[in-house]
């Protein structure tokens, strides 16, 4: 295995355009291979569940829509090892084995220059924190932990998107249809899809919150990350990419040139139905 001599570390939420820059940074072969590998929760040793995403609403209506008998298929009937359902919870079950984790990350994310990524969306941040402080680090600040983490750790990316609806809309579309990815070549499944404005509205303060939450994480810890925007990233692709490898210190070739990126935009008509109507609705409700 190639110990780093540089890494970083992608700062994101869902459906940020994070996997569309994890990509284009893969395909340079020189920025390492960022994918979420600490995608795991604390409490159940594995990635979130449809479900997980609604848990801890302080929204009636997100309240009926975990009992909505026509959403019980996509959101699953329980959430989390410590569920309602007592019946489900496992005796033998132990925490994720973090260093596992880790050496799995290292191997999988380190190119052969010595550069590795990893990509942390912050509704596990905090998992990953606590799960490397109790693998041999308890007396080191949260702050600390990645750099002690991952070796070199050069930069911060932080990707963030400014249309948190379109966002929502985005996320509760793959939380249906559990479609995070299209190629160029690819059609698009054919799932029923249902709107829910308490499930957009919901993911939608999910993000800001998980947004803010980066930025005084950020600030606390004296830091400053790269910064991409999605909407300008879309518009300046090859651009935005060059920044990102000169901002984590990754000494770009002299001919060096951007791949053009094998995903496709997953937004389309129905995105903008939604997006219209959900303004609409939430317009009526925050009405005087």
């Amino acid at each position: 295995m190639i110990r780093p001599v540089l890494s970083y570390m992608i700062c994101a939420t869902p459906r940020s355009g994070s996997t569309l820059l994890c990509e284009a940074l893969t395909s340079t072969g020189i920025a390492g291979r960022p994918a979420e590998h600490f995608e795991v929760l604390l409490e159940t040793g594995r990635p979130r569940r449809p479900r997980d995403y609604f848990q801890r609403s302080n929204d009636p209506d997100v309240w009926a829509l975990l009992d909505d008998p026509a959403f019980r298929d996509i959101l699953g009937d329980y959430g989390g090892r410590f569920a309602e359902k007592q019946e489900e919870k496992d005796p033998h079950w132990r925490p994720p084995d973090f260093e596992a984790l880790l050496r799995n990350a290292l191997e999988r994310g380190t190119t052969d220059n010595g550069v590795f990524g990893t990509k942390i969306m912050w509704a596990y941040f905090r998992d990953f924190v606590r799960l490397a402080r109790r693998a041999g680090r308890e007396g080191v600040a949260p702050c600390d932990i990645p750099p002690a983490v991952f070796p070199n750790l050069r930069g911060y990316v932080w990707i963030r998107r400014e249309d948190t609806v379109r966002q929502a809309i985005s996320l509760w579309r793959a939380l249906q249809s559990w479609e995070w990815r299209r190629e160029g070549d690819q059609t698009r499944k054919q799932v029923p899809l249902r709107y829910s404005f308490a499930a957009i509205d919901h993911l939608r303060l999910r993000a800001e919150e998980h947004n803010a939450a980066w930025r005084a994480f950020f600030e606390r810890c004296r830091i400053e990350p790269v910064e991409v925007v999605y909407e300008e990233f879309v518009q300046d692709y090859a651009g935005t990419v060059r920044r990102v490898l000169e901002g984590v210190g990754i000494t770009l070739p002299k001919d060096f040139s951007p791949k053009e990126p094998g995903m496709r935009r997953q937004s389309d008509e129905l995105s903008e139905e939604w997006a219209k109507r959900y303004h609409e609705e939430k317009k009526v409700r925050d009405a005087p």
